[in-house]
């Protein structure tokens, strides 16, 4: 057995995640200004470049904004965030994020990649890309029968629709599918959590048998009502 290294968060980090946890609580709102890092620093004790490249990171992440001459202010993350910024509010709020309106924004982001992908895909499948995602979908089994972590598992099912994108010949579309990585494995680690992982795999051998019928609008119309379903259930936990 190995647990691998365990290390412990960075001063930076620290400081980052306790600024950005007094946004997201609502503490510190939009238009707020903040003190100046030399004041910041001596009030957290740490040192002041500490302070420097954790407010850096906060910028990049749509948190706050600086400027020059006027300092620091909090900004509406919302607006200025990105796909990093969503994948710190999901660690900060845990399944709690995952709420209904949240998954159905996720879904219709899901479906405007992966969709596409599913018709071009259909219109076009190979043996190999045939090979390819049933190789995916042994995986996913296999690491269920070894009872391996749910994040494990969740893993398998990123890999089959990352897959898919891949396979769909679009340039675009597995790197789109892959800067939401760690957001999409959360959201198979809630759906193995609702559904189990028996219909889970199930759903990707439906997929699969229907895409080998390469009829684009039916694949795009069967991974829509998966997602409806999802929903669905969503709602009713």
């Amino acid at each position: 057995m190995d647990i691998g290294i365990i290390e412990a968060p960075t001063v930076k980090q620290l400081f980052i995640e306790k600024i950005a946890g007094m946004i997201l609580s609502g503490e510190l709102k939009p238009g707020d200004k903040l003190p100046s890092e030399r004041e910041l620093a001596a009030q957290a004790r740490i040192s002041k470049s500490a302070v420097h490249f954790a407010m850096a990171e906060l910028e990049r992440l749509g948190f706050v904004k600086t400027n020059a001459r006027h300092g620091t202010y909090v900004c509406d993350y919302a607006k200025t965030g990105n796909i990093d910024t969503l994948s710190l509010l999901i660690h900060f709020n845990n399944e709690s994020f995952l709420d209904r309106e949240h998954m159905k924004d996720m879904l219709e982001m899901r479906i405007a990649i992966e969709g596409k992908a599913v018709e071009r895909l259909a219109s076009t499948l190979t043996e190999d890309s045939v090979a390819m995602l049933e190789e995916d979908i042994l995986q996913a089994e296999k690491t269920a029968e070894e009872k391996a972590d749910l994040r494990s598992l969740a893993l398998c099912f990123f890999d089959f629709h990352h897959d898919i994108c891949f396979a769909s010949g679009n340039f675009i579309l597995p790197l789109l599918f892959n800067s939401f990585r760690s957001v999409t494995i959360t959201y198979w680690e809630h759906a193995i959590r609702l559904l189990g992982k028996d219909v889970c795999i199930q759903l990707m051998k439906d997929l699969l048998d229907v895409l080998k019928k390469k009829d684009a609008k039916r694949s795009v119309d069967f991974l829509q009502e998966q997602f409806r379903m999802f929903l669905k259930m969503t709602a009713n936990h």
